[in-house]
């Protein structure tokens, strides 16, 4: 049985590596839930992945795959692909 997944594209920090990457999560699912799922125990599968390093910034390399152990990631965050932001509400004051 094949599950439904789409791309959410994360900046992921390690003690020592700031990475881009498309993290595959089943459709309709959030960050959070995909964090705290017991069906990914140990890895994340990334693809269309840049490393950098964290202290100097300096690009390390690209690669299509790459398998990153969950213990390792210090901050996980969504980031905006351009194109695809909502529109925020605007305040009325």
């Amino acid at each position: 049985m094949h599950t439904r997944k789409e791309k959410l594209r994360v900046e992921i920090y390690t003690t020592s590596h700031r990475i881009l990457a498309n993290l595959h999560i089943f459709e309709g699912a959030r960050l959070t839930d995909i964090m705290q799922s017991r069906e990914t125990q140990s890895f994340f599968a990334l693809t269309d992945v840049e490393v950098y390093n964290l202290n100097t910034g300096e690009f390390l390399f690209r690669t299509d795959f790459v398998d990153i152990n969950r213990n390792h990631i210090v901050l996980i965050r969504p980031v905006e692909v351009p194109g695809t932001a909502k529109e925020q509400p605007r305040s009325s004051l």
